[in-house]
């Protein structure tokens, strides 16, 4: 089973990140490759027999969702955002990380 995080960087993202490599399954199937999406790097979970890769990038940027979703993962864990403090100060680039990343992950 192939499992896609963005925001694995985040608070959410590293705790799920812990859950999973703690249980290493989803649904009775076992996890295989873990891909890892931010945009600054995380520390890639201690998880025996499975392929961990990490990417940083702009999940806005034109093709950036569309590389990520080529591995055709099972499982997409959307959790990349702009916190409502920063983005109410940006208004700009909370759209864009809020709304078209989301709108290209899923497009």
């Amino acid at each position: 089973m192939r499992v896609l995080i963005t925001g694995a960087a985040g608070m959410v993202g590293r705790k799920l990140i812990a859950r999973l490599a703690r249980d290493g399954q989803l649904r009775g199937r076992k996890i295989s490759a873990l891909d890892l999406h931010d945009i600054v790097a995380s520390e890639g979970p201690a998880m025996p027999g499975v392929d961990v890769s990490i990417r940083t990038g702009d999940l806005a940027a034109p093709g950036a969702a569309a590389s990520l979703v080529a591995s055709r993962p099972d499982v997409i864990f959307h959790l990349a955002g702009i916190v409502s403090g920063e983005a109410e100060a940006n208004f700009d680039l909370g759209y864009r990380v809020n709304l078209d990343g989301t709108r290209a992950l899923f497009d």
